[in-house]
């Protein structure tokens, strides 16, 4: 095909015979990025290999990765990089990324190609960690995981597409808890000794692990260190809000 490639079938000579033989099946040829790549078109139609060649083209010319190592791509090889991410970001949720990645891999399997993990088997997944008893919240982390996945996968060319992944809903309302005119309520039943405490541990949603100190030397002021904290920052609570 003119300006595109070529389409062929491989030769060889027969070291026995010295005859000229010929493959059966269609190979497709294209240039990419200053070099040729070379692709089995896995099929005995000439046809098949036409196809190939205009959906490689296509690829090229939208600008995404292509070539027969994208759809050698596996979830072993996905797995590999967003383990590698969360290691070299220092992040603390590897144990559960773990845990969501075998539920991943012992449904689809890790020998499974990327290219095949679309929209309609993950919804199957869901369904199947649903029959499982599985919190919505926890498939959701799941999903979370596969979808990060696929946009490293993505970043390193290893990846054409992320399939659309749909999230489950889930109920995070807290119960349990009163405003602060009923907590003043309570505060002034409480013995003089224990309200500092309590008051502060209610200002600041009970993170009894950070550090505390007053500032500008009054009562009504407190620094709270980040040490033990989701903040990395030191907050500032004053006359019962954060500053």
């Amino acid at each position: 095909m003119r300006g595109m490639g070529r389409i062929y079938k491989p030769g060889w000579r027969d070291r026995k015979t010295g005859e000229t033989r010929e493959s059966p099946i269609w190979w497709i040829g294209y240039n990419h990025r200053g070099r040729v790549i070379r692709e089995s078109a896995h099929s005995v139609n000439r046809t098949d290999a036409v196809k190939l060649l205009r959906r490689r083209h296509g690829e090229i010319s939208a600008g995404k990765p292509t070539g027969p190592n994208i759809e050698k791509t596996t979830l072993s090889d996905l797995e590999e990089m967003i383990v590698k991410d969360y290691r070299v970001n220092q992040r603390k949720s590897i144990a559960r990324l773990q845990d969501a990645i075998t539920h991943l891999k012992n449904y689809f399997g890790e020998s499974t190609k990327a290219v095949e993990i679309g929209s309609d088997r993950i919804t199957a997944y869901v369904t199947h960690r649903q029959e499982e008893k599985a919190k919505n919240a926890t498939v959701n982390n799941e999903l979370s995981a596969l979808g990060r996945m696929f946009v490293l996968g993505i970043r390193a060319g290893r990846v054409v597409t992320k399939p659309y992944i749909a999230k489950l809903a889930t109920n995070n309302a807290r119960k349990g808890f009163f405003e602060y005119a009923q907590f003043k309520s309570v505060l002034f039943h409480l013995p003089d000794d224990i309200k500092p405490a309590v008051e502060v541990a209610y200002l600041t949603g009970g993170e009894s692990t950070q550090r505390y100190s007053l500032a500008n030397g009054t009562t009504s002021t407190l620094r709270l260190a980040g040490f033990g904290s989701t903040q990395t920052k030191a907050r500032i609570v004053k006359d019962g809000n954060f500053l």
